[in-house]
């Protein structure tokens, strides 16, 4: 009877999926959430980047300061190698003002914003609006010569939009159930390209209509109500575009658009003054650590993208993310921890570009995907000019890499983390969730997820993560004016804060480097992006 209970116990513990479970240092998270919870820092961060510092274009004086403050202030909590890293990038470009009405069939103000890298009126401009809705280049011969002088409105009024929201809306389970059921990939490989696409067209327009001699050229925010982006790319030397461009809100838009339709003569004034940066074409990142043990240690890293729109301050998108990684170092350091393996952070500019700064970063330290050229390849940033038909490069330090966890997903508490298709890593960050589980960080979902900096890592084989995150409802703050500093936000930022501390602590301090995906493998050249 004796024997038979304790063969039943060994058969129990071999079969027990506790007996070689990940270690978890309960006694660090305890210290860890002390200081995270008790002597935070990081609402005055977030305050920071975005009362005080606002807008953070880059290249542009707003993003200049925050590099500095950024560094000033990592310093001052005792980070080792902080610096800033440069990459090329083309003109700063900020707005200073603009006043637009519309003075024909009656006179009003209207509601808009200059769109980003187009240069500003010069004094008042009032012209005539046509309502010239192009989405191909198949449709400018339509508009071909009669567009002279006048201020097109180029948005279609039956564009999709986002509902109008305010507020958080956090994940229900079913939600986080639906999102963790892993989908199998489906089709061909490698088929994508549409940011190029995008681009390709974008420029193709600002060319035509530069031929076409116009006076403005006008946007319909794709928000609902007053909500505003003025998002704009070309910012390359030498490709900015010509003339002036404001972002319309889009009731202000289809009123413009229901006038003209029932044969009213239309006319717009605008006035609007910007200023183009060209002291410095360069783009910089903000790099810090926490060194590992001996010459030559591996590396965790966490990042988050300081750059930003102009409308808002950048808080949600992204001050939180930049605010959490900042005070998770900053916990770390406060307890002196001593990691095995060097803890990097990197607060990127670039990103809303298209990842230049951690493309960079991940170029000149871990390795590269060759690039494709000719058709405007050199203005995208390395992952979208990825030539996935050719093997990518190894870096100096690609085998010293171990993981990378990014925070980019609005302004909400952690729920869990994407893990990328690593099956390896998935009971790994189950057991670093474990202790959170109060916190409502609970799920980690195979599936893989885009937008962010962690896709620079991905696209070379390297483990990169984007943390599960409570977004705003219709995205209410993403790139527009009512992103603002909130101080509502507290809760959420400690949070995960605490959560990104521990997750580095743990990744920087275990026996093995974090387990990788087999790495990526040349694609058939006619899978590449059309």
């Amino acid at each position: 009877m004796k024997l038979s209970i304790i063969v039943f116990a060994v058969l129990s513990l071999i079969g027990s999926p506790n007996l070689y479970a990940e270690t978890v240092d309960h006694d660090m998270i305890n210290k860890i959430r002390d200081e995270g919870f008790n002597r935070s820092e990081v609402l005055q961060t977030f305050r920071v980047l975005t009362d005080e510092i606002g807008p953070r274009l880059t290249a542009s004086p707003g993003m200049r300061a925050a590099s500095k403050w950024t560094v000033e202030q990592l310093e001052d909590w005792g980070l080792a190698n902080v610096r800033l890293e440069a990459f090329e990038f083309g003109r700063g470009w900020s707005a200073i003002r603009s006043e637009i009405h519309m003075t024909s069939p009656r006179r009003t103000q209207l509601y808009g914003l200059p769109v980003q890298w187009h240069p500003g009126t010069d004094g008042l401009v009032e012209a005539d609006i046509v309502y010239a809705p192009m989405k191909e280049t198949d449709d400018f011969a339509a508009w071909a010569g009669d567009l002279t002088g006048k201020i097109v409105l180029i948005s279609d009024v039956g564009e999709p939009s986002s509902p109008a929201a305010t507020d958080t809306s956090p994940y229900q389970e079913e939600d986080l159930a639906e999102l963790t059921g892993f989908k199998i990939p489906v089709g061909e490989p490698g088929k994508g390209g549409s940011w190029k696409k995008f681009m390709d067209f974008r420029r193709a327009l600002m060319q035509f209509l530069d031929g076409e001699d116009i006076a403005a050229i006008v946007f319909m925010s794709p928000h609902e109500e007053a909500l505003i982006q003025m998002t704009g790319y070309q910012y390359h030397v030498g490709r900015t575009p010509t003339f002036p461009a404001v972002m319309l809100a889009k009731p202000h838009y289809q009123r413009l658009v229901r006038l003209a339709d029932n044969d009213h003569e239309v006319r717009l004034s605008l006035d609007v003054e910007v200023a183009f940066h060209d002291d410095d074409y360069n783009g910089y990142n903000t790099i810090a650590e926490i060194p590992g043990e001996g010459r030559n240690p591996e590396i965790v890293m966490a990042g988050a993208h300081i750059d930003s729109h102009s409308p808002g301050d950048g808080a949600s998108d992204n001050a939180f993310g930049v605010s959490v990684v900042m005070e998770a170092v900053r916990i770390l350091t406060a307890l002196d921890v001593q990691p095995k393996r060097t803890i990097r952070i990197g607060l990127w500019s670039g990103e809303e570009s298209e990842y230049w700064g951690s493309g960079k970063h991940v170029r000149d330290h871990f390795g590269y995907a060759p690039r494709q050229e000719g058709e405007d390849f050199d203005l995208l940033g390395d992952h979208e000019a990825a030539d996935l038909s050719r093997p990518f490069v190894k870096g100096r330090d690609y085998d010293r890499f171990s993981a990378y966890f990014n925070l980019d997903n609005s302004a909400g508490k952690i729920r869990g983390i994407y893990a990328e298709g690593n099956a390896a890593a998935r009971p790994i960050f189950e057991a670093w969730l474990r202790p959170f589980h109060d916190l409502d960080a609970t799920h980690v979902s195979l599936n893989s997820t885009s937008g962010t900096d962690h896709e620079s890592f991905q696209l070379i084989g390297l483990p990169g993560y984007q943390f599960i995150q409570d977004r705003s409802k219709g995205d209410a703050r993403y790139h527009n004016q009512l992103d603002l500093f909130d101080p509502s936000y507290e809760a959420d930022l400690k949070q995960a804060s605490v959560i990104m501390a521990s997750f580095l602590y743990h990744a920087a301090t275990r026996d093995e480097r974090m387990p990788r995906k087999p790495e990526p493998q040349p694609l058939p050249r006619d899978t590449q992006a059309e």
